[in-house]
């Protein structure tokens, strides 16, 4: 196959989609089919402006000047090229590719449910509301669809109103850098890292600023089990910079000594925070696919996570599940109430501790990159056959 993959603007690709784009391309060129990545180059934007001004020139390369350059370099190749949006947020882009070979890769709906008021935490301004319309009626052009969840498949036909062509559900793949090793040396390298000594242990989070990943909860979380256990396992939080919000919750702990956020790590030592972890917390309010979940599993770290689809899509029977905090009318009773699981897990015995981590490694296998790679390939398939028919 002769497939192109569609991606966002080469200033503003976050980290997981460029790991998304590299694996598909990379695993189809080892199939042996004719890969090529497409995205929109900054012709007006700069990264050393202002963020806000340099979002709307962003948009001209992306919406306006990229579509002209589209239009022209698909009429230079063959009819039977495949053309893949790598993000449904890309819809814009379609009513160039509709009456191509084309498919759409959804990943999750949260900004466009924010938009129509879905996501009270996430209230959305006008041109915000305008965005999410434009991408949606983009969108709904497309005839072929993966969604990487069962939940974002369906919310897809919920917001089409009508059944796609095709409208298949594959997971996404973890890297096999997350597997086993040793945590001694693990927890070793993580404290070498933090000039601290983590020999003992600590519990995880890994995730951004975005508010679904609810890193105040996780402080919360934390904060209400030092208060209920005479346990002192430190609390380790890999992501960005923390913004003003988590920074108020933390400053707030009475356990804030105890809480360390490890900023900007490369994926080696990411895995080795896995791996080192006592537990990995994972109250997430909403996901596309969880991708943590997975990687914590691999990595033979027991989980805890809400109890929500996908992240108990992707947990299965390995994890152990919270309430979802948006079920509740206060953050604190929330944590209160939900802070018993972590002991619980932590008081394990040996032989049930060890149950759990051998379920996690075996639930892990269902994301290898071969078996997902695979029913990818299937899909893009499919899809040349579907419209030949």
């Amino acid at each position: 196959m002769k497939i192109v993959l569609l991606n966002h603007h080469q200033h503003f690709t976050g980290y997981s989609m460029k790991r998304y784009v590299s694996f598909l391309k990379n695993g189809l060129v080892e199939k042996g089919h004719n890969v090529e990545v497409w995205f929109p180059k900054p012709y007006f934007s700069n990264k050393n402006l202002p963020f806000k001004f340099n979002k709307w020139l962003r948009y001209i390369d992306q919406f306006i000047l990229f579509p002209i350059v589209l239009l022209f370099r698909t009429q230079r190749l063959s009819k039977d090229t495949l053309y893949v949006l790598i993000d449904q947020a890309l819809g814009m882009w379609m009513p160039i590719l509709k009456n191509k070979y084309h498919i759409v890769h959804c990943h999750d709906f949260t900004a466009l449910k924010s938009s129509i008021g879905q996501i009270a935490q996430n209230p959305t301004g006008r041109t915000g509301k305008i965005y999410q319309k434009l991408i949606l009626k983009g969108v709904s052009q497309a005839q072929n669809f993966i969604s990487v969840s069962k939940r974002t498949q369906q919310e897809l036909v919920t917001f089409l109103k009508r059944s796609p062509t095709i409208n298949n559900q594959i997971y996404n793949a973890i890297d096999p850098i997350f597997s086993l090793g040793n945590i001694d040396v693990a927890r070793k390298e993580v404290g070498m890292s933090l000039g601290e000594n983590f020999d003992k242990g600590y519990i995880l989070h890994v995730g951004g600023n975005d508010f679904y990943k609810n890193r105040v909860g996780v402080i919360l979380l934390y904060t209400e089990w030092r208060k209920q256990t005479k346990k002192d396992f430190p609390l380790i939080m890999v992501g960005y910079e923390p913004n003003q919000e988590i920074y108020r919750a933390y400053d707030s702990s009475s356990f804030k000594e105890d809480i360390y956020f490890f900023k900007n790590i490369s994926n080696d030592m990411l895995v080795k925070c896995y791996r080192g972890a006592l537990l990995f917390l994972f109250p997430s309010l909403y996901e596309g696919f969880g991708w943590p979940v997975a990687e914590a599993m691999a990595c033979g770290c027991p989980v805890i996570t809400t109890d929500d689809a996908p992240m108990n899509e992707v947990g299965g029977d390995a994890a152990w599940y919270i309430s979802n905090s948006v079920n509740y009318g206060d953050l604190t009773v929330w944590a209160k109430t939900e802070a018993k699981a972590i002991d619980s897990l932590l008081n394990l015995d040996e032989s049930d501790r060890e149950g759990y981590i051998f379920k996690s490694k075996e639930n892990a296998k269902r994301f290898t990159g071969k078996v997902i790679l695979d029913e990818i390939e299937k899909t893009y398939l499919e899809v040349l056959d579907s419209v030949q028919d």
